[in-house]
């Protein structure tokens, strides 16, 4: 039993090794469209996208930010996640304790008031999961799904306030981590893709 259980620990170890990441391992193509930038960030053999139109042939997920305004202060962030080739990850509204449950943070700022919390579309539901790792209920985001985190403007002054969205995406067992950034130039504002 000791034999099996050292067997299991160690094969399990070796599928979610993280290996460092170098200046070779992450390569970046940027084109303009005439109203957005499309990023491509290649961390070895995994690649996401910030899109326009995402090629989703050559990635696991793709991602995009974008700011609706609701009135004159009050602006809808939005996170829209495109998925493929059975790409999954934990929903924020998972109930359990997920280490690579989606996450977004924003960073502490006078500019703006967070309001209430962040809203997934479609909404998930709670599945029995009997993977060994989870071996209980976890909602699984398995469809391209939207989050909105609405936010009120204090100010009509320019600003920059960054932030990022974490999640694990299996199967590839890989902690991801996007930054982006929330600013305001002039009156206008904007949620977007801030660098690998």
């Amino acid at each position: 039993m000791t034999r099996f259980i050292l067997t299991f620990c160690l094969l399990t170890m070796l599928s979610c090794q993280n290996q460092p990441m170098t200046s070779q391992d992450l390569a970046l193509a940027m084109t303009e469209t005439k109203s957005e930038t499309v990023l491509t960030c290649k961390k070895g053999p995994l690649e996401y996208s910030l899109f326009d139109q995402p090629d989703l042939n050559r990635e696991l997920f793709a991602v995009a930010f974008r700011a609706e305004a609701q009135s004159h202060s009050l602006y809808n962030l939005i996170v829209d996640m495109r998925l493929k080739d059975g790409g999954h990850f934990v929903s924020p509204n998972a109930t359990g304790y997920f280490s690579g449950k989606f996450t977004m943070v924003i960073d502490d700022t006078d500019a703006f008031e967070v309001i209430g919390k962040l809203i997934e579309n479609p909404l998930t539901k709670e599945e029995l999961d009997l993977h060994p790792f989870i071996n209980g209920p976890v909602n699984w985001v398995r469809e391209n799904t939207t989050y909105t985190q609405q936010i009120q403007l204090n100010t009509e002054n320019s600003f920059e306030v960054h932030g990022y969205i974490q999640f694990t995406i299996e199967p590839a067992c890989t902690l991801e981590k996007i930054p982006f950034i929330i600013k305001q130039n002039d009156g206008v504002l904007k949620f977007e893709f801030f660098g690998c």
